[in-house]
């Protein structure tokens, strides 16, 4: 996603109507925040599931050991291993994603946010969003890097609170 080109707001005005509405409101904010970081921790929830799915077909596939061959085949071991690290890395994603949240629990009616936050912050959380609907249909570790990069930008740019 280019910084000077417009987000796509299909995915949050189909939550809400409000498209841009979002963090508008001060007394809404951590609703908001809420309601973005839970969808997009649903899907890396359906995306861990997925990796997972793959990786126990994969250690599935894996020969028993006999007399003649005693050791597993290591192209089928490190396929699966690859896998659990990457359901590992999913999970570790989805756990700092519904930690805790970007606005304070604190009344936010006093932190009324500029409308270049609120309008970068709802590009981050659109971009979010359908980054974590690639992932959940296709798990791979370029799609979660992606996602991981625009998680950081999230944080730094709520980090001013």
């Amino acid at each position: 996603m280019s910084d000077t080109a417009p987000p796509d707001l299909d995915i949050l005005r189909a939550l809400t109507e409000a498209g841009w509405a979002f963090y508008r409101n001060p007394a809404r904010q951590r609703a908001d925040d809420q309601l973005v970081r839970g969808l997009a921790g649903d899907g890396l929830g359906r995306a861990g599931a997925a990796v997972a799915v793959a990786e126990a077909r994969a250690r599935g596939a894996i020969a028993a050991p006999t007399r003649e061959s005693p050791l597993p085949d290591a192209r089928q071991l490190a396929a699966a291993r690859a896998l659990r690290a990457l359901r590992e890395r999913i999970a570790a994603v989805e756990t700092r994603l519904r930690g805790a949240a970007a606005a304070p629990d604190r009344d936010a009616t006093t932190q009324i946010l500029s409308e270049s936050q609120c309008d970068a912050l709802v590009a981050l959380d659109a971009a979010l969003l359908a980054a974590v609907a690639r992932l959940a249909q296709a798990p791979d570790e370029p799609a979660l890097a992606g996602l991981e990069g625009l998680l950081a930008r999230r944080a730094a740019l709520i980090a001013w609170r």
